[in-house]
């Protein structure tokens, strides 16, 4: 049996029952023999006084009397001086007179003499050499009050009262037999009433460690199993409802911390790892689960303000670089009524937020050259007129052509700008219709016709089948023209402009290529920026101000698609958009903008 609670109250039970049967079997054993046989000896020793006292008396019914008194007993009446003769029997050795079963007091036979001598009584078992049986034996020296001349034996036999012995040690053993299963089953029931509530009392303690706090125990009758039965479903009770609230805090504190666009880690005072957010390994790009080290994961910088603070308990705050990314790291002590046990670190990652004040200040500058320009051409043209240095009629003819492209410059700028400023806004709503690219490709190339021959560049268009899309006519054209205008401006005389197109897996990919000197790889990220120019003396002297690229990115952007770029390995460089097509396989109409997470159409953010 297992060592259960049940197994150990039901064990003890039986083994204090069966402890308490076997002693209460050999002491009532014992005490009934004890019993039995002072009974008998009392009996002897009254028989034999009375039998004395007759003998002792003149009366002539002596025969009559003794034989009276001495039913159901052995009487024998020896002289004292032949008891202890030389050739008595009872000096023929020990085994004349050695102990029974029942052997209780045995005399040697000096001083049984002795004894007998003196005048006093002797009670004995043993097996008489007369008889041959084992004996209660009684001995009385007569006459009783002088000087004893012979001795009164009476004796019974021990077969009758080991019988009675025996027959009641088998109703201590049959009643025992009885009453022991009886026992048994109330030692069941009763360890039974007591580990049952028990168990049930384990079970739900294993639950709740488990994380089942709804378990509830049902109140036995019994005082202190019931009172703890309550305590346990109080304890249960408590326990969920502090769990819940703590379930709800840590899950409250794990969405902030996922939706912070910073970092936090925190450490423990060896510098070990305890949390991170997942920005944070976001922006070291590496894994801070664990309980790895600071210094082991982080970089120097990083780690040396989490060690200054762990010493000296105050908040720290550095800028550092990692890996081409500024990072602003805040570190502040953790303590517990005054006790520092560890550090909490807020990582911001400002290299957008130091582009785009680089690209504002760009921009500014960008917009401010190229409208200070032609600005200043049209004062200085103008104040010539007006100081009387060149005369009207030489202006008209020959600078106001110059002055007229300076406003077509500017009305571009701020044509472009304006376009710019709404699509980012979204306020602008486009009408969508299905268009057929190598069609509309066809059109713009045919537009640009006296570019191409004026810059004597020559055009392969590859669109023969149609490659339907989804979009604004209009603004599509824009961007193919933009795209064109831009391979024109950088492709060397006699060079040839490519125009490709594919469909794949329900995309539409249209590519522009050009055999111009290319793009620096470092300058191949920015090149969809406002204003950005790799070469801003050439592209300023062909009349651009760096804003074409930028709206077509964000045309096709505003359409769903994306953009790229990419320098060719024989040369030049590659300029291409990725469309949906505007139909499935199973001639279905799709439209950008139902993909949740592409960019929403006509102005709706």
């Amino acid at each position: 049996m297992k060592r259960t609670l049940f197994g150990k109250f039901f064990l003890s039970s039986l083994l204090i029952l069966a402890v308490t049967y076997a002693v209460l079997f050999a002491s009532m054993s014992q005490l009934f023999s004890q019993f039995y046989l002072s009974l008998k000896e009392r009996e002897l020793k009254r028989r034999g006084e009375l039998i004395a006292s007759v003998l002792t008396s003149p009366t002539q019914e002596i025969p009559e009397t003794v034989k009276r008194l001495s039913e159901g007993i052995h009487v024998l009446l020896v002289p004292l001086s032949r008891l202890f003769a030389p050739d008595s029997p009872l000096r023929h050795g020990p085994q004349m007179m050695r102990p029974g079963a029942m052997f209780r007091r045995v005399f040697p036979l000096q001083e049984l003499e002795n004894r007998l001598r003196q005048g006093k009584a002797v009670t004995f078992q043993g097996v008489l050499p007369v008889l041959r049986q084992e004996m209660l034996v009684v001995a009385l020296p007569l006459p009783p009050d002088a000087p004893p001349q012979a001795v009164l034996f009476l004796s019974t036999p021990l077969a009758d009262i080991q019988m009675t012995v025996k027959a009641f040690r088998y109703l201590l053993l049959w009643s025992g037999l009885v009453a022991f299963p009886l026992a048994v089953i109330l030692a069941f029931l009763f360890s039974r009433s007591l580990s049952v509530p028990l168990k049930k009392m384990r079970t739900m303690a294993r639950a709740i460690a488990s994380g089942d706090y709804t378990k509830r125990l049902e109140i036995p009758p019994e005082e202190e199993l019931g009172q703890l039965a309550r305590d346990f479903n109080t304890l249960s009770q408590e326990l969920e409802r502090t769990i819940r609230t703590l379930e709800r805090e840590k899950r409250e504190i794990e969405n902030i911390l996922l939706a912070l666009k910073e970092g936090v880690v925190a450490l423990d005072l060896e510098g070990r790892i305890l949390s991170a957010n997942p920005k944070a390994q976001e922006v070291f790009e590496t894994s801070l689960e664990g309980k790895a080290r600071i210094d082991e994961v982080l970089p120097q910088d990083v780690a040396m303000l989490f060690q200054e603070t762990l010493k000296s308990g105050v908040a720290t705050q550095g800028e550092c670089v990692f890996r081409s990314k500024r990072l602003i790291v805040r570190v502040a002590p953790l303590e517990d009524e005054g006790v520092l046990y560890g550090a909490v670190g807020v990582i911001q990652d400002i290299t957008e937020l130091r582009r785009a004040e680089e690209l504002r200040r760009q921009f500014i500058a960008d917009v401010s050259h190229e409208l200070k320009t032609p600005l200043t051409a049209i004062q200085g043209f103008l104040e010539a007129v007006l100081d009387g240095v060149i005369s009207f009629e030489e202006f008209r003819k020959k600078y106001l052509p110059l002055l007229y492209e300076e406003t077509l410059r500017m009305s571009r700028l701020i044509r472009d700008l304006l376009d710019l400023s709404l699509m980012e806004s979204g306020k602008v709503r486009w009408e969508m219709e299905p268009v057929d690219l190598a069609a509309l490709t066809r059109e713009v190339v045919l537009k640009l016709t006296p570019l191409f021959q004026e810059k004597r560049v020559n055009v392969e268009n590859h669109l023969a089948l149609p490659l339907v899309v989804f979009g604004n006519r209009d603004r599509l054209a824009q961007v193919l023209t933009n795209l064109l205008h831009n391979a024109i401006l950088f492709s060397p005389e006699g060079s040839t402009i490519t125009i490709e197109g594919e469909e794949r897996e329900g995309m539409v990919t249209v590519s522009v290529l050009d055999e111009g000197p290319g793009i620096p790889e470092n300058d191949l990220p920015f090149i969809f920026e406002r204003f950005y120019r790799v070469e801003k003396s050439r592209s300023r002297k062909g009349g651009g101000v760096g804003l074409g690229l930028a709206i077509v990115r964000e045309i096709v952007e505003r359409h769903g698609g994306t953009v790229g770029v990419e320098n060719r390995p024989q040369g030049g460089s590659r300029f291409f958009f990725t469309l949906k097509h505007a139909f499935r396989e199973d001639g279905s109409a799709q439209q950008p903008g139902k993909d949740p997470e592409q960019r929403p159409l006509q102005g709706e953010q």
